[in-house]
């Protein structure tokens, strides 16, 4: 959140090991508390991960794989996120993803497809869709920070992703979507005016969007596999 002190920190520790290791990781920004792109899907995902118990969340906070969690600043004794951590983080997946997108005016056309070289047996298994904008400016705040990196900007079809089959060893699935931002840019959203999808957009330049894929188990969170078009 641009407008959270601590996430300028944050961020700089997190990006500074995720920038030794390009092409290792995939990366989704949920611009949530007082953000001026704060939005009702990015808030969701965000409760999503808290115990059924808690009423409120808290910024910032990483999810890896969607099951490691950690404060990115204060963690180690307020050494942040560290190079061990992604170490520790990354295993192999046995799940094949590539996904591609065309724009046309404000029309973001997606396929994809997924193959597993092992048996996905779970029954709540979902695929998730976001459209993300690489680089954001107009949502600066006061924390300090100038710009912000992989910014979701819409979840396909919603924040709940969509509930797919059970993947059986072999097993090559092919998808389809399609979103149109409506509207103008709407440079007056913010806590107290969250953006309605319905009537408008936060979009700044829409060739600058990309979009992630990923396969999570919807009960267990485990994130299986991911895939980027940028």
């Amino acid at each position: 959140g641009s407008n959270c002190g601590p996430c300028l920190d944050a961020d700089e520790k997190l990006l500074s090991v995720l920038h030794e290791n390009p092409g290792e990781y995939n990366l989704i920004s949920y611009q949530i508390g007082s953000d001026p792109y704060l939005t009702y899907e990015g808030v969701q995902r965000r409760m999503y991960y808290l115990p059924p118990e808690c009423g409120s969340y808290s910024i910032p906070y990483l999810h890896v794989d969607g099951v490691h969690e950690l404060h990115p600043h204060l963690a180690h004794d307020e050494e942040g996120y560290l190079q061990e951590d992604f170490d520790s983080f990354q295993g192999p997946t046995h799940l094949r993803m590539e996904v591609s997108h065309t724009l046309d005016g404000q029309t973001v056309d997606i396929e994809g497809s997924y193959e597993a070289g092992g048996d996905y047996p779970s029954l709540d298994l979902r695929l998730f869709i976001a459209i993300v904008e690489k680089t954001t400016y107009n949502n600066v705040g006061s924390n300090g920070q100038t710009e912000f990196h992989h910014v979701m900007k819409k979840m396909l079809p919603d924040q709940n992703g969509e509930p797919i089959e059970a993947i059986a060893l072999g097993e090559l699935v092919v998808f389809e979507a399609s979103y149109t931002f409506n509207g103008e840019y709407d440079s007056e959203t913010g806590i107290s005016n969250p953006l309605d999808h319905a009537t408008a957009h936060t979009v700044e330049e829409f060739e600058d969007l990309e979009v992630l894929v990923w396969i999570q188990d919807f009960e267990t969170r485990q994130i299986y596999q991911s895939a980027l078009s940028d």
